[in-house]
């Protein structure tokens, strides 16, 4: 549904369809069931922080999967995680050694992840693919 643009400019972007908040293939890429990370500001200098959004997977995920193809889903729920990382452990296999997880929260469905992402402070355009970035997992 395509709102005016005078409404557009009003409403809350939680209030807006999930096309119009997230970029259209960061979008594709969550229904499809792949994660999605945005770096964010540390709290201390020897950290790198990162709000990863892992979507849900679900029995019928799994049997697409099996049959090698990634199953579609605008119903899907998602696990938000914010958590810093040692920057010199960053490179190795024991990055999570000393690491903090500060925020661990599940959204239930598209409306619930732009709200907890307003919440948060974090714009859903910041989010990429986690290859593209430092990201350790």
């Amino acid at each position: 549904m395509r709102f005016p643009r005078r409404h557009r400019e009003t409403l809350n972007p939680v209030d807006q369809p999930a096309e119009a908040v997230f970029p259209t293939d960061k979008l594709s890429a969550l229904r499809l069931g792949r994660p999605l990370v945005a770096e964010v500001e540390a709290g201390q200098p020897q950290y790198r922080a990162w709000i990863e959004i892992r979507p849900l997977r679900t029995d019928a995920d799994d049997i697409a999967r099996g049959e090698g193809w990634a199953r579609n889903d605008d119903r899907r729920g998602f696990r938000l995680t914010h958590c810093e990382y040692v920057i010199e452990r960053l490179d190795g296999w024991d990055y999570d050694i000393g690491s903090n997880e500060l925020k661990r929260i599940i959204a239930t469905d598209e409306a619930s992840l732009f709200a907890l992402l307003q919440d948060w402070g974090v714009a859903p355009e910041r989010f990429t693919y986690p290859w593209n970035t430092d990201f350790p997992a």
